[in-house]
């Protein structure tokens, strides 16, 4: 299923996609098969790890008897110790916007021009724990981070969500500003938001 949804959503020109799933459930799984079917399409792309998320799947995979290559994939690690693929830059500095948006476009200039227009971001509910009660810090993260970077034209960014940990703020911000919402429940995974709200064939 979850083949035929990112086909569907290619076919439409891409976009920005949210996987929400639960502590329960097993969104490494859903990661190991994108991450399969873009590179069997040349994609390389962008993966950024915040809080060890790509250690943490990779070792869940690997336990399952997955096995996925992951380093050659250029890697932006946003805190946590444990470096998987080919880290390309660290940003440690997540309180001060200001500092952490020049970082980041300073690292963005490293990342090879081939894997700029499909990024991978893992743990986006570890960057909100500092500030989870907080929601006008968080608002300003989205308005100087997030925002900044969506509807760049041709762009395909997958962010994962673990909606038993994120707030319910950080989780419906992100559903309103993505253009499409996958949910995973156990091992069935359904497209729950398409652009306007139309419905959405999957083949």
């Amino acid at each position: 299923m979850l083949r035929e949804i990112l086909e569907t959503i290619e076919a439409r020109g891409g976009g920005l996609v949210l996987v929400e799933y639960s502590s329960l459930d097993h969104p490494e799984l859903v990661f190991a098969e994108i991450i399969t079917g873009w590179r069997e399409k040349g994609i390389i792309p962008l993966i950024v790890d915040i809080g060890d998320t790509l250690h943490i799947f990779t070792s869940k995979l690997r336990m399952m008897g997955v096995n996925i290559e992951v380093e050659d994939f250029p890697v932006v690690k946003e805190i946590g110790n444990t470096r998987v693929g080919n880290i390309v830059g660290e940003v440690h500095e997540i309180e001060d916007f200001d500092y952490h948006m020049a970082k980041y476009a300073q690292i963005a200039k490293k990342v090879p021009e081939e894997s700029k227009k499909h990024t991978i971001v893992l743990g986006m509910e570890k960057f909100s724990f500092t500030f989870m009660d907080n929601p006008p810090k968080l608002e300003r993260y989205f308005e100087k981070i997030n925002r900044r970077y969506l509807k760049y034209p041709d762009v395909k960014d997958v962010i994962f969500l673990n909606t038993s940990v994120a707030s319910e703020y950080l989780t419906k911000s992100l559903e309103q500003d993505y253009d499409y919402v996958l949910r995973l429940r156990g091992t069935d995974l359904s497209l729950v938001k398409t652009p306007g709200g139309e419905s959405v064939e999957v083949r």
